[in-house]
């Protein structure tokens, strides 16, 4: 993989941004485009900056992608999980506090 030249405008002027895409076809790859959106008068522009990637690459790329967005769900279902099993555990808490002062 090999890195092309900078390129420091696009057509209408502005400086380009470096960005990243994630689609199934070129995850990982980078490219420059207009920082200013073509439908807020920006001129579209766009130029790979790596080399295409092996299909091979693409596939554990996207596999790997895939892993890491059902970890991330199943951490948020267990991070809401134990949220529910806190307040459960405050709640009981509070009630047998309450059951033992009034028994007494």
């Amino acid at each position: 993989m090999s890195l092309k030249a900078r390129v420091d405008s696009c057509r209408c002027g502005h400086e380009c941004q470096l960005r990243t895409s994630w689609t199934p076809s070129n995850p990982g790859r980078r490219f420059y485009g207009c920082k200013i959106e073509k439908d807020k008068g920006g001129c579209n522009y766009f130029k790979w900056v790596d080399d295409e990637f092996p299909s091979q690459a693409n596939r554990v790329i996207w596999g790997l992608l895939n892993r890491v967005k059902a970890f991330e769900e199943e951490r948020a279902r267990a991070r809401t999980r134990w949220k529910k099993l806190a307040s459960i555990t405050v709640l009981m808490l509070i009630i047998w506090v309450c059951y033992c002062v009034v028994s007494h």
